[in-house]
């Protein structure tokens, strides 16, 4: 039995179409599935830890929709504390696809779905898991959210606070490029946002002060941002998880650079700094946003994170 996780609306209703062509070829197939539409936001995550509650033993699910969609299926898959029995599926429909990107997925849907029937490309990555320690919502401080693909703090998830409010994403989407809406929202909050002083430690005994920020980025995958390429040596099951921040760099010179990060040609530029570690612990001067595989919960001055080796069971 495979279970899927739709999200009709992602990509401004891409999703609907992309499971439109799913359905027909399971339903040829002759396939035994069930389907759950998410109809509000973080339906996901409610579906699939009520699925997991009421199916015993090992369980398949696939979700279907962007990289945040993974993630709030993630978070079901946490709170019924069911990874070890749960595999998961992903056929992307979602504006930015990162974590297909990553893992180099084909674009034909039909095609992604033939190799999850196939059952034999399961791998075991990584998970980060996020901790807040001092959120400006009080019902999340002390609360933990699971990422796949990345997180981060500051101008980063400010561009995705934005973008999950904003028309000019649907617009994007509705002609075809929808990626293109992450890079008009970095100019744009580029000209806003202000630097911060953060003091990251890695594995508790590294730290990094670094003055006049713009963000950390916390990767498990190369890619965020539909196809900015933070970490051009992130590998999800190493066991660590790779960061990019800035250091006392000039907003001018962070928009002539971060064209050069679509290929990973920022690696070097001085101001850019890099480097892993398997556990991190991030502290700001001020509340900054924060975000998990795109999806923003609240702003924090104080996070931390931890790599999970292994702890997700992936169809591929």
């Amino acid at each position: 039995m495979y279970y899927f996780i739709v999200n009709p609306a992602a990509k401004s209703g891409r999703g609907m179409q992309v499971w439109r062509q799913v359905h027909t070829e399971l339903k040829n197939r002759d396939t035994e599935y069930r389907f759950y539409l998410t109809a509000k936001e973080r339906n996901a995550s409610f579906l699939a830890k009520h699925l997991l509650k009421k199916v015993p033993g090992e369980v398949t699910i696939v979700a279907l929709g962007g990289d945040g969609t993974v993630n709030e299926v993630l978070q079901g898959i946490a709170a019924a504390g069911a990874f070890e029995r749960t595999r998961l599926g992903y056929i992307p429909a979602g504006s930015s696809n990162d974590l297909a990107r990553a893992l180099e997925l084909p674009q034909d849907p039909v095609e992604i779905l033939e190799r999850i029937l196939d059952g034999d490309g399961e791998r075991r990555i990584d998970l980060g898991r996020l901790y807040y320690r001092d959120a400006e919502d009080p019902e999340l401080n002390g609360r933990q959210r699971y990422f796949v693909v990345s997180a981060g703090i500051g101008f980063d998830a400010a561009v995705c606070a934005e973008s999950l409010e904003t028309k000019d994403k649907a617009f994007f989407n509705r002609i075809g490029l929808g990626a293109l809406s992450y890079g008009f929202l970095c100019v744009k909050r580029l000209l806003l946002s202000k630097g911060a002083e953060f003091q990251i430690t890695l594995d508790g005994k590294r730290i990094h002060a670094v003055q006049d920020s713009l963000f950390v980025a916390i990767m498990n995958h190369k890619y965020q941002g539909g196809g900015v390429m933070f970490a051009p040596d992130a590998v999800d099951d190493d066991g660590e998880l790779d960061l990019c921040f800035t250091d006392r760099m000039s907003r001018f010179k962070v928009l002539m650079t971060l064209p050069k990060a679509y290929n990973g040609a920022h690696v070097g530029t001085p101001g850019i700094r890099q480097d892993k570690a398997r556990k991190i612990r991030i502290v700001s001067d001020s509340p900054l946003y924060v975000h998990t595989d795109g999806e923003v919960q609240t702003k924090a001055t104080d996070i931390s994170v931890r790599c999970l080796p292994k702890k997700l069971r992936l169809l591929v």
